[in-house]
């Protein structure tokens, strides 16, 4: 029940701060906003200030900024569809771009707290087949498969590239320091779970300073995009299944096994799954705010506008499309838990 009212709040607060982005850009447009919503469903409190209404609503599963005219028809000079192109562009931007802000801020948080990894050894996981080799701790990784290894993150990527190619049954070659500066080559079969490939090792990390950690920050927001793009890239030349995806239920679960491991990993999670949110959201898919930041981008360029009647119709089917993928993917997630 615990990590149900964790996993609530923090997908509240995510929702909540992107629609947050939407509210303020869009005041600072001048653009009408009619109701800014935290939750969904029947209204629990709500409070009238100038033109726009603020409610707390009893469900908590998302929220919205509902702006005049941005889903009817409406005369308003200052509603939505009225605006011009330009600060609709931005004041839908800004949902995605508050979140990747979000996220910066709190992987700065973790990165400062907990310090950053470097390339040498300092733990190894249970059945590590890099300590049964003859790895020990302190070691630096040197050299997967003749490639450096600049980062720790390069050990997942190296390995990954290597045995979507070989056979797992084959070993790969791990170079590695020892504090003595010797270096040693080590044939190593990796253990695979959920089909990636791991030497079971962990970083020793390294301390670093506040300015730092901001700089880390950005860099680890970076690597989580090109992440997420990586893997979307894998599902669409099937490389990667969609079996592979999880939804509500799924990411519940993972915070729960993030919990045991303490703050840092859940506030680590969070931010990974606000980046997850900007960048689904700036997909130019029928429903999300990427479709609006195509159809303004077009109009920008054009000085054409799309048809409205069909822009909704379209909008309408995504959605249909969008809710029954989450369905889908719900339901599997339930099935996987027992």
């Amino acid at each position: 029940m615990g990590t149900i009212i964790i996993a609530l709040i923090m997908f509240l607060a995510l929702v909540t701060i992107h629609e947050f982005g939407h509210f303020i850009v869009a005041k600072l447009s001048g653009i009408k906003v009619n109701e800014f919503a935290v939750g969904m469903g029947p209204s629990i409190k709500s409070s009238q200030k100038g033109e726009t209404k603020y409610s707390l609503r009893a469900l908590p599963i998302g929220g919205y900024c509902a702006m005049e005219g941005e889903d009817e028809e409406s005369n308003d000079p200052r509603s939505y569809d009225n605006a011009p192109a330009g600060k609709r562009f931005l004041t839908i931007l800004a949902g995605p771009m508050m979140n990747l802000i979000l996220a910066i801020i709190i992987f700065t948080i973790v990165v400062f707290n907990t310090g950053t990894s470097t390339t040498y050894v300092g733990g190894f996981a249970k059945d590590s087949s890099a300590k049964k080799a003859g790895i020990n701790i302190g070691d630096q990784i040197v050299k997967i498969d003749d490639k450096n290894v600049n980062e720790f993150t390069d050990i997942s990527k190296i390995l990954s590239d290597y045995y979507s190619k070989n056979d797992s049954k084959e070993p790969i070659e791990v170079v590695a320091k020892s504090p003595d500066g010797k270096t040693k080559s080590y044939d190593i079969k990796p253990i695979f779970k959920d089909n990636m490939p791991l030497l079971g090792i962990t970083s020793k990390m390294r301390n670093v300073g506040f300015f730092e950690s901001i700089g880390l920050g950005f860099k680890e927001t970076w690597r989580n995009i090109k992440m997420i793009f990586s893997i979307l890239g894998m599902l669409f030349t099937g490389k990667l299944s969609f079996g592979a995806l999880s939804g509500p239920v799924g990411v519940v679960k993972e915070i729960g096994n993030q919990a045991q491991n303490g703050a840092m990993s859940v506030l680590y999670f969070l931010s990974y799954i606000s980046v997850n949110l900007a960048v689904f959201n700036l997909i130019p898919f029928p429903a999300l705010d990427g479709s609006k930041l195509f159809t303004n981008l077009y109009e920008m360029i054009t000085k054409k506008r799309v048809n409205k009647k069909i822009e909704e119709k379209v909008t309408v089917v995504g959605f249909v499309i969008l809710i029954s993928l989450i369905l889908i993917i719900t339901i599997k997630d339930i099935f996987t838990l027992f």
